[in-house]
């Protein structure tokens, strides 16, 4: 539902960008402003002509950037976890194996309110200890469980990374398309047709290209913080759970 509410707002920015292109294309004179008209036409607003290119190139852009914007909100909301209380993080408290089964207890009744991935993970550590008693047991299936959320995060990026390969692949096809029409009309011997297309077709990958090296900005800080994310919840269990843990 998420992937077509953003699919939905990326669809109508698209429209709108598209829309005011050809808007002012169509109020703008190439006599008088060249300049202003050429970049108009860089943007994709002579549709008809191939401009519908680049309002596609633009749908991937957004709806890539949408599902960036999403994860990292809900990475930041994980990350409040941290703040919440959930286990003494007081350098001096010592866990004694018989707290554990309070600590677990103590997670069940907050995962009715609310889930966390650490506090599921906490919970699980929790269960571990109580079943083995063993600290590199307990290390072992934190890690494990870590490993099985990071893989998760991956693939839910999954439409990231193929939007990010879309974005720059619909700039080579206007780019084919272009070149394709300029060499049917070659034979007309209409230089001003055969430079329009040609100038149609390059146009297309360098808003394809100029979208990609921003989106892969985004996505490459989405992958930093999934991966500091994942990094920073081995290191709170370890230091506020697994290293209080005294075995008698």
């Amino acid at each position: 539902m998420k992937n077509l509410r953003h699919l939905s707002l990326a669809s109508g920015i698209a429209l709108l960008i598209t829309a005011v292109c050809m808007l002012m294309l169509g109020l703008t004179s190439k006599e008088n402003s060249p300049s202003l008209h050429r970049f108009l036409l860089l943007l994709g607003g002579d549709v008809i002509n191939g401009g519908y290119v680049q309002g596609l190139t633009y749908l991937a852009f957004f709806w890539a950037w949408f599902e960036v914007k999403e994860k990292l909100g809900v990475i930041n909301r994980e990350r409040k976890a941290f703040k919440l209380n959930l286990i003494p993080t007081n350098d001096k408290h010592v866990f004694m194996p018989q707290d554990i089964n309070n600590l677990k207890f103590k997670l069940i009744e907050f995962d009715r309110k609310e889930k966390y991935i650490l506090s599921d993970l906490l919970k699980k550590a929790c269960t571990k200890f109580r079943t083995s008693g063993s600290l590199s047991e307990l290390i072992d299936i934190v890690s494990i469980q870590i490993e099985v959320s990071q893989e998760k995060a991956e693939g839910d990026q999954s439409v990231i990374r193929y939007l990010t390969w879309v974005i720059p692949s619909i700039g080579f096809v206007g780019t084919v398309i272009g070149i394709s029409q300029a060499l049917i009309v070659a034979n007309s011997g209409d230089m001003d047709k055969i430079t329009s297309l040609l100038g149609v077709a390059f146009d297309t990958t360098l808003v394809a290209l100029v979208l990609s090296i921003v989106i892969m900005w985004f996505v490459h800080r989405l992958q930093e913080e999934t991966d500091r994310f994942h990094s920073d919840l081995k290191e709170f269990v370890i230091d506020n759970l697994i290293n209080k843990i005294e075995i008698g």
